[in-house]
């Protein structure tokens, strides 16, 4: 311990001795160790371990897929209550619950409250392993069709709309306009998809056909059992359900169910891109461990009289490679407190970058205990891999020869050539981190040049979810109905629509069915996007029209049924033929509404973002249905779109007092958020890319340094015998470029 003591307390004076040395070396592992660190606090808090459920790999989401109907395996909302019965009875998984996802109106207080809400089949709590923080979980008897209406809200429901209220337990509120009793809170953490409100489903699932699918099923895994033997169950189990269901579902044919830890299925996206940074700041961190063992290969040139010494004197070769070890490990440990603040300041910049999507999910990254573990198994494996070099290098000099020499000629041919090597490292290494991030930077910039085929300028969006108990039937139309003239009138608004989606979030589907269809159309189970909107949804994104007309307030409940299709769908599913008069049916096979009559082609849009392929789409009025109380408002106006919404709200209250207005954002906000990966991933990569460069210029910097000190001598005498000083300073470039 002694000697350890007298390591570090002799590294200390080496480097009072040259503070400027220390500096640079701190300073360049701070960099590198912030980078790292702030790119795994990240990725810890987004991707590795968002959730705080405990075992959270043993906690899965079981897919589907349908060959039929499209190649991906989606995880949301996509199995109905028969299939998730027949889930259950898999062994691999001790338990397992399914929810579907909808919204609620909290009313009561001064402002209604719109509630993001899982309805549930069975209890979810028990699954994910995490109880209530106050009062209880539901019984068997509340999530039976009939049971009584009980709700458990979330901690930051508790926090923001009741106040912390201890005595919420037992509470009656107001719930989509009906009395509902708060029978528990849940801890911090749990909000599920971003869900602030649980309630049972209360319907009765053996009435609901078979490919009605709008349940998530999550199970955990049985001790012992494995993700794979799982799976296994599951493949088997999608072949019963094929065999015998096949004749009634043809979407069966070829089906599968897969079971992936949650986090991994709900943030599949997002790991490439934090994956790929890991990476780069991986390299970043090579740049700067290259860089500091050049700087001790190259101070090991002044030192080299001085090891030699010490060896002469009989010191442990061993003892001289562990002071250095031990030097390089003092200066990783100071370079990873500077990265650490780094990291903190950085994280705060890195967290502004995120989509409102996310941190509605209550996804969030901070500087934790893991991230500190990582941060310190970096400073002292830095410091190791460090010191490895001109430990060995040190080692293996010769106290003869070394004494003969004079310690400011170098350090030999074997050393200069080893930094050499490092420098040339660091620089090829800092240009593939240039040419990665100049290749993702290209790639951002040309999906924000690419014509998305609607305006986004100017445009408001909002959703209302009307309580279908106070909205019955055709009521809801009306409402909106309303709501659309009276916003119409506000000055400076152009047009004003209401969708069920819109672009770049419009991706629900469902299957359809052409009166004389094409090969195309026959083929597999033909899918496209379908949007409900109100007359002006055209105009209010001013989309184009290519033919025919669009939809009129003529389109009523009693009118012919009407569709509109976008160009993607002419060219895939209806050929050459005229378009217009042609007609469709929406709806699977068995569930097939009425033919619908094609009346107008619009231009293509980007449906789900510029990094998505378009789509195929139907577009239905919503005058034609009775059962959507969910829309969105667009208020297209020619001024600041943000600016509009304290008279949409005030047009809102006037009809409606109890009714809230939510996600509200403008649609340049939403078109952005689209490609937020691809933004976040480019501007980090080139921040990356621009310290790994500077730390390669350090390095570069060093190295002459030390050298050109090595070299006094001989450059005095050069000077002495009439060199010029430009013909140093040419010989000291010429050694730079090489």
């Amino acid at each position: 311990m002694d000697t350890i003591l007298q390591d570090v307390w002799y590294a200390l004076r080496q480097f009072g001795r040259r503070p400027g040395f220390a500096a640079v070396a701190v300073l360049s592992l701070g960099m590198a160790i912030g980078a790292n660190s702030l790119i795994y606090g990240l990725a810890e808090g987004l991707v590795l371990h968002p959730f705080p459920y405990p075992d959270p790999d043993r906690l899965v989401a079981v897919g589907v897929g349908f060959p039929r109907m499209s190649g991906d395996t989606n995880y949301v909302e996509v199995l109905s209550p028969a299939e998730y019965a027949d889930i259950r009875a898999v062994s691999s998984f001790a338990s397992a619950a399914a929810f579907d996802l909808g919204n609620r109106n909290i009313s009561g207080g001064d402002v209604p409250e719109r509630v993001f809400t899982a309805l549930l089949l069975d209890d979810l709590f028990s699954v994910i392993g995490m109880p209530p923080q106050l009062g209880r979980g539901f019984t068997r008897e509340e999530l039976v069709p009939g049971g009584a209406p009980v709700a458990i809200i979330s901690n930051r429901l508790w926090h923001t709309r009741f106040g912390g209220d201890p005595a919420i337990v037992g509470r009656s509120v107001r719930i989509g306009g009906q009395s509902t009793t708060v029978v528990g809170v849940m801890p911090p953490g749990l909000l599920l998809i971003g869900t602030d409100l649980w309630m049972p489903w209360g319907g009765n699932r053996t009435a609901m056909p078979r490919n009605v699918r709008q349940f998530t099923v999550v199970g955990r895994l049985r001790p012992g059992a494995s993700l794979a033997a799982a799976n296994a169950e599951l493949a088997a189990l999608a072949a019963r359900t094929d065999a015998a269901n096949r004749s009634a579902f043809r979407e069966y044919e070829g089906w599968s169910l897969t079971a992936t830890p949650w986090a991994a299925a709900l943030l599949e996206d997002m790991r490439p891109a934090a994956f790929l940074l890991l990476g780069a700041v991986a390299l970043v961190l090579l740049i700067a461990c290259a860089n500091l063992a050049n700087l001790f290969l190259a101070r090991s040139t002044t030192r080299q009289r001085e090891l030699a010494v010490r060896l002469a004197l009989g010191a442990n070769r061993w003892r001289i490679a562990r002071h250095l070890l031990t030097e390089t490990t003092l200066l990783a440990l100071a370079g990873a407190a500077l990265g650490l603040g780094i990291a903190t300041l950085g994280m705060r910049g890195a967290s502004a970058l995120l989509p409102a999507q996310l941190q509605m999910l209550d996804l969030h990254a901070s500087i934790n205990a893991r991230v500190l573990i990582w941060n310190l198994l970096l400073a002292v494996g830095t410091g190791l891999l460090v010191g490895v070099i001109p430990a060995v290098h040190a080692t293996r000099t010769d106290p003869h020869e070394s004494l003969k020499i004079d310690g400011r000629a170098g350090a030999g041919r074997g050393g200069g050539r080893l930094r050499n090597a490092l420098v040339i490292l660091e620089v090829a290494v800092s240009v593939v981190l240039l040419l990665g991030a100049g290749l993702l930077l290209r790639t951002f910039i040309n999906i924000q040049r690419v014509e998305p085929g609607f305006e986004a300028r100017g445009v408001l969006t909002m959703r209302l979810t009307l309580p279908r108990e106070r909205y019955p039937g055709e009521s809801g139309n009306a409402f909106f109905d309303a709501l659309i003239e009276r916003l119409s009138a506000l000055p400076q608004v152009r047009s004003v629509a209401a969708a069920s989606q819109f672009p770049p979030m419009a991706v629900f589907d469902t299957q359809f069915a052409v009166e004389r269809p094409t090969a195309a159309s026959e083929a597999g189970m033909p899918t496209a996007v379908v949007t409900v909107a109100t007359p002006g949804y055209f105009d209010a994104l001013r989309v184009p029209v290519r033919s025919g007309r669009t939809f009129a307030t003529t389109d009523s409940l009693t009118a012919p049924r009407v569709a509109i299709v976008n160009q993607s769908f002419v060219d895939r599913y209806l050929g050459a033929e005229s378009v217009i008069g042609r007609r469709i049916a929406l709806g699977s096979p068995d569930r097939r509404g009425p033919w619908t009559e094609i009346v107008g082609v619009v231009a293509d849009h980007y449906n789900a973002g510029a990094t998505r392929p378009k789509r195929p789409e139907i577009y239905t009025p919503v005058r034609q249905q009775t059962d959507w109380n969910q829309l969105f408002v667009l208020v297209s106006s020619d001024g600041d779109a943000a600016a509009m919404l304290p008279a949409v709200r005030a047009a809102v209250r006037g009809l409606d007092p109890e009714q809230p207005i939510y996600n509200v954002r403008t649609l340049e906000t939403a078109v952005a958020e689209a490609s937020f990966q691809q933004r976040i991933a480019a501007v980090l990569l080139a921040v990356f890319a621009g310290v790994a460069l500077l730390l390669a210029a350090v390095g570069i910097f060093g190295v002459l340094s030390y050298s050109v000190s090595a070299r006094t001598q001989e450059i005095g005498v050069r000077i002495a015998v009439g060199a010029e000083p430009s013909d140093v300073r040419w010989l000291v470039l010429a050694r730079c470029s090489c």
